[in-house]
């Protein structure tokens, strides 16, 4: 009999108490801890078509080059394009955090700084810390300029033939030929984050010699006479195309948020100092790292509720806005809303989290490197109108949010934004029209094996009227006809009645432990499960016959497995074997446990989360660098489904890196269009 609809009142028999479930070294455990937020939950956005339009407005308008966490735990070089697809890693030096990173005006190179990987970044020394290096605009070619400590708060000359450093000792122009002053000024009290002007005559910085310290301050690049810009609490500056205003971080004073001392948001002004005017601001964060695109209809930001845009940890999600649509708040923010009652709520694109990003039209940092030579562009375009995915990521305040993204990474926006909890384990029911997921409090540990243990919510596709069904409902997942769901609880797999929650049918869970998946043809279940042999192992149950097999090696640790949807095989991370080197990879097998080979393996990194295309052609999953995965660390992939010969760890498919992202999960449905 094929079970796609369960009738009320057939309930099976029940079965013995639930396995102990056995730590998974490493267990998929948050590893610090982020200040807990407590304020106001935000209804969830709706999916914006005015996200949208952006996102494919900005999508093929060049390469943003930023700083970021790699895999390996320190910070790399990354470029995206500006709808947040295409994510590549371009300087992959596991050694150093290498940052700040600025292109040239015409887009061929870019300066940059390295630390040692053991010394932590310091927003407010960035600029001094380590060693400047130049390289191609696509990361290769790269060469050290001097000592530590040498060439700082570095900055490109229009043409790019010189720099402007910023010491104790004075403003210097530097010949990038000779590397021989060519001019030098007094600083005048520029003490930080020196960026020359677009028309090469003037420079901007921060300063404390214009009546109040962290002055934004605008200095005349061959006389040297200077002008406040706005004062206290300001940081960050940058030029507009046109040299005639910036764009700047400030914490006006006044604010009765944030315990009186308020947030920092993003303020555009004359340069003259004449008139200033909102950008963007959030109740809950400080805004930094403004840039303005090379046309000036654009900007892009960083921002999070640490008041440094905290570098020492993993820095935060970056944005990007139209300048004609704001001012725009975001979030609630109640507060500053009542002070700019004109203000919009958007439209704002969310990107990867990032450090100092930069903007270029220019295609010329996409050209496949040294680093990266496969280039996934055709990948890209392939999936860009494939439907959409689900996942969950940390928001700007630190706790986890569910997002959703086109399935080449563009368009990514918010599903919920919460600050007491946290939202995990998202899946898309079979008809893409709703969302069951996972809240948990912000003060619990976001854990791969706990997650399905707290309060199921079910919610429409794009996040909006979200149910809260409590803690009775332990690892849910959908019935293929979307009217039911199963979930695992201590006793029993039970079948459950979505529109009146009556329990329809029990049946045993045979050893089934977490993360139950129902097959798409409703025959049988997977799970991750105990009882099959010494460690976790992926079990199939028959709905019918209540006989479970292991499909997985039972002499090694096993799990996440999903049904592909022909619902024969299942995708699942193979594990490592106890006291043993190696990594968790990816590998199938059909329900009956025959056919078990490898479909992705990397040297160095543990794979999970495996998710196939709705259509079979495309593997999604997760990469980190932890066992089970460090969370806030843990990135999302997308590759064609292997054909031939099983994969090594050696020889990489083309692979689309869609920034950070856990447990996703993909619809072919276009519900957020």
């Amino acid at each position: 009999m094929e079970t796609k609809e369960i009738r009320p009142g057939l309930v099976a028999r029940r079965t013995g108490e639930l396995l102990p479930a056995r730590s998974f070294l490493g267990a998929f455990v948050v590893l610090y801890s982020l200040i807990c937020f407590v304020g106001l939950a935000a209804e969830p956005p709706a999916a914006s078509a005015g996200v949208q339009a952006l996102a494919a407005e900005v999508r093929d308008k060049g390469w943003i080059c930023y700083s970021a966490r790699s895999t390996s735990g320190d910070w790399d070089l990354f470029l995206c394009r500006p709808g947040g697809s295409q994510v590549r890693n371009i300087s992959r030096n596991p050694d150093y955090n290498d940052f700040s990173p600025q292109f040239s005006r015409n887009s061929s190179r870019l300066l940059y700084r390295r630390i040692p990987k053991a010394e932590t970044i310091d927003n407010n020394r960035h600029g001094e810390q380590g060693e400047l290096v130049i390289s191609d605009s696509d990361g290769s070619a790269s060469k050290v300029l001097g000592k530590p400590g040498e060439f700082t708060w570095a900055s490109w000359s229009p043409d790019g033939n010189q720099i402007a450093t910023l010491s104790i000792k004075g403003v210097f122009i530097i010949d990038l030929e000779t590397m021989k002053v060519v001019r030098q000024l007094e600083r005048k009290g520029f003490f930080q984050q020196l960026v020359w002007s677009p028309d090469g005559q003037w420079l901007c910085g921060v300063a404390n010699s214009f009546g109040a310290s962290w002055s934004v301050a605008r200095m005349n690049a061959i006389t040297g006479e200077g002008n406040a810009v706005n004062v206290v609490d300001c940081c960050t500056p940058d030029w507009f195309p046109e040299s005639k205003s910036i764009i700047f971080s400030w914490r006006p004073p006044g604010q009765k948020s944030n315990n009186n001392y308020g947030w920092t948001q993003l303020w555009k002004a004359t340069a003259d100092g004449k008139s200033r005017e909102l950008v963007y601001g959030e109740d809950g964060r400080h805004v930094y790292g403004g840039h303005v695109s090379p046309d000036g209809k654009y900007v892009l930001f960083t921002g999070n509720m640490e008041e440094d845009g905290d570098p020492a940890h993993g820095g935060g999600p970056m944005g990007l806005l139209r300048l004609a649509d704001g001012p725009i708040i975001g979030g609630e923010s109640k507060t500053l809303r009542a002070l700019y009652p004109e203000a919009k709520s958007g439209p704002s694109l969310t990107l990867p989290a990032g450090f100092e990003p930069c903007w270029t039209y220019s295609e010329l940092p996409g050209k496949p490197s040294s680093a990266d030579k496969v280039s996934a562009a055709p990948l890209a375009a392939e999936l860009h109108h494939r439907g959409w995915l689900v996942f969950s990521s940390t928001n700007a305040a630190g706790d986890w949010d569910l997002y959703a993204a086109r399935p080449d990474g563009t368009e990514r926006q918010a599903l919920t934004d919460t600050r007491e909890f946290h939202e995990a384990g998202a899946r898309f029911s079979p008809d893409g029209f709703r969302l069951l997921y996972y809240r948990i409090p912000r003060t619990e540990a976001v854990d791969n094996n706990t997650y399905g243990t707290f309060e199921l919510v079910i919610a429409n596709g794009d996040g909006t009227q979200p149910d809260v069904f409590g803690k009775e409902f332990p690892w849910a997942c959908w019935a293929p006809s979307g009217r039911q769901f199963a979930c695992l609880t201590a006793k029993a797999i039970r079948i459950v009645d979505l529109a009146t929650r009556q329990i329809l049918r029990e049946i045993p869970r045979n050893g089934i432990v977490e993360q139950l998946c129902w097959a798409p043809n409703g025959k049988r279940f997977v799970g991750t499960a105990n009882g099959l042999g010494p460690y976790w192992n992926i079990g199939v149950l028959d709905v019918d016959t209540l006989k479970i097999l292991a499909v997985s090696e039972t002499e090694r640790f096993n799990c996440t497995p999903d049904w592909c949807p022909d619902s024969e095989r299942i995708v699942y991370a193979r594990g490592i074997v106890p006291q043993q080197p190696g990594y968790a990879e990816l590998w199938v097998a059909n329900a009956n446990g025959t056919d078990r080979h490898r479909l992705y393996a990397e040297k160095g990194m543990h794979i999970y989360g495996a998710c196939s295309s709705p259509d079979q052609r495309y593997l999604l999953f997760t990469r980190s660098l932890e066992d089970l995965g460090k969370v806030p660390e843990i990135q999302m992939s997308v590759i064609r489904w292997p054909q031939g010969a099983p994969a090594n760890d050696t020889v990489q498919p083309e692979r689309l890196d869609l920034g950070h992202g856990w447990e996703p999960h993909w619809t072919p449905h276009h519900v957020l269009d």
